[in-house]
């Protein structure tokens, strides 16, 4: 066991390398390509998640049927235009025109029932990620919804085939037991859609280097994360942001999400940050000054925090250990010289704490 396992680590070592090496290379050249088509070289496509609809039980997860079809009304009001995940990349006038992706996570049949209906009502798009083993189960959709959905022009991403803590797995360990995981998952969608998908959401939003670089190998264009911000030119294509709609949130709250304009900032760590909860958890981070007007806003997990250092366009920040959650949010807002707010946010991950 142990020799095949050594083996194992030697093979992915390699590859790891060798694929970061061309992952960076292609995704530079996939964003040169992007700015030769836009006149501005900036855009932004604003990203949702959602996971349950008209759903009363789970309040933290559900999204409403009035709230998300008063989110479509105001979207088709406001000249939004949905995309599906997989066509960003072909679109050409990002700078142009404004875009929404709709996301929505776990393959409920919620959305099938609930949600569905109202995207045809106002000609909007989605993406569903689904994780495989659940296909089937009890509040999940079938592999029959599935290919019902894909004729119906619903998008259907990868979300896993367990929907498993990743990270907690030893780290000699984890990128086995995640290839394993996805070679399983496209198994499951070859025999039952026909093909594997093209996008992947992490589960939990959680992952490491490693497991991005493994996404970029199998030939996955896309993966996105649950931190929020405004996917952008910027933006790392195998860890793109969303914001999440799923639980109370009113118009006005979804209205200033849409609203928002991109925070671009550059970031020394690794992100996400995977730490030990008892580990001292530091960014590093510099801004074009001349863009952003005002003060930046930082907030740990929704609350005000005050540890940051600004000089002239750098932050450092530190959050100081233990830390009390497994998945702990930093965000950052602003203004722009055009009197926008901006937002950006960054993942750190105190993978030793359980949930």
């Amino acid at each position: 066991m142990k020799t095949i396992l050594s083996g194992k680590i030697f093979k992915w070592a390699g590859v790891i390398f060798f694929t970061s090496l061309f992952f960076i290379g292609s995704l530079q050249a996939w964003q040169l390509a992007i700015a030769k088509v836009t006149q501005s070289n900036q855009w932004q496509v604003t990203t949702l998640v959602y996971h349950r609809f008209g759903d009363a039980r789970y309040p933290s997860t559900n999204t409403t049927k009035s709230s998300f079809e008063e989110q479509l009304r105001w979207l088709k009001q406001n000249d939004y235009i949905s995309v599906r995940t997989s066509e960003v990349a072909m679109l050409t006038d990002k700078d142009e025109k404004k875009y929404v992706c709709i996301t929505v996570d776990d393959g409920y049949k919620s959305f099938k029932e609930n949600g569905v209906p109202l995207l045809k009502k106002y000609g909007m798009k989605a993406t569903v990620f689904v994780n495989t083993q659940s296909v089937g189960w009890g509040d999940y959709l079938t592999w029959d919804d599935l290919k019902e959905l894909q004729k119906e022009g619903i998008e259907i991403g990868s979300h896993s085939h367990s929907h498993d803590y990743f990270l907690n797995k030893n780290k000699e360990e984890r990128l086995i037991y995640f290839e394993s995981d996805l070679d399983l998952s496209e198994k499951l969608f070859k025999k039952y859609l026909g093909a594997k998908p093209r996008t992947y959401a992490y589960p939990y939003g959680e992952f490491d280097q490693e497991m991005k670089a493994l996404i970029k190998h199998k030939g996955y264009k896309l993966a996105f994360a649950q931190n929020s911000g405004v996917w952008n030119e910027t933006s790392d294509f195998f860890a793109i942001p969303r914001f999440p709609m799923s639980g109370s949130i009113d118009i006005e709250s979804f209205t200033s999400k849409m609203l928002m304009k991109p925070l671009r900032m550059l970031v020394k760590q690794t992100i996400p940050l995977v730490i030990n909860s008892k580990q001292q958890a530091i960014l590093d981070l510099s801004f074009n000054k001349h863009i952003y007007i005002t003060r930046f806003n930082c907030f740990v997990n929704g609350s005000s925090f005050n540890n940051v250092q600004f000089k002239d366009d750098s932050i450092h920040i530190n959050v100081e250990a233990p830390l009390k959650r497994r998945r702990n949010l930093i965000t950052f807002t602003t203004k722009n010289k055009d009197n926008d707010w901006c937002w950006t946010s960054y993942l750190i991950v105190a993978s030793d704490l359980k949930e």
